[in-house]
């Protein structure tokens, strides 16, 4: 099980890491960045929020099955891990993910951006970790109606994750307002 959590959570925290050191340079226009952010959280704040149907930005792509089929359990969990872990390249339903990269670049140093993103990354990461091995265990437990249980959970994670954009949109209009006053 621990094996399995670091497969998601160690290169998560890699590539975040690696993305606040690379972003950290768009921090040099103090307010474009906190101005893009607070669009973006208010737009699909309000989408998810009121549960208006909305797609994410992000890429449909999967893990293909011919990199899975076959292999060892190990070679299994470190490539969903290091794919899935980071949500990066993969689909992921929630808008909120997709802010995180624009708030990395509001640290003032490279050294707090890439902290900023480790931390991110183990928190995506184990996030991912857990929400696989939840969804694992229902499908297990109760296969009839493990899909619309999985699909409830869904639907009300994308609802507190509008909440959570909304809530960010309050905090990202102050932060944004110092640099015009």
């Amino acid at each position: 099980m621990v094996l399995y959590m670091a497969a998601y959570v160690l290169p998560s925290a890699i590539v975040w890491g690696i993305l606040g050191i690379v972003l950290w340079p768009l921090h040099n226009v103090p307010w474009l960045m906190p101005l893009i952010a607070l669009a973006y959280a208010l737009w699909f704040g309000l989408l998810e929020t009121l549960g208006l149907p909305s797609r994410p930005p992000g890429l449909a792509w999967q893990v293909p099955s011919r990199w899975i089929n076959g292999r060892p359990v190990i070679v299994q969990n470190l490539t969903w891990g290091s794919i899935l872990g980071p949500g990066l390249i993969t689909r992921n339903p929630y808008a909120g993910m997709w802010l995180l990269p624009l708030l990395l670049v509001l640290n003032d140093s490279p050294l707090m951006a890439m902290g900023v993103g480790i931390a991110v990354g183990i928190a995506h990461g184990g996030a991912r970790v857990l929400g696989v091995l939840n969804n694992r265990r229902h499908m297990d437990m109760d296969t009839d109606y493990a899909h619309l249980r999985i699909l409830g959970a869904q639907m009300r994670w994308q609802y507190i994750d509008g909440l959570v954009l909304l809530l960010a949109t309050g905090a990202l209009a102050a932060y944004t307002l110092l640099y015009f006053l």
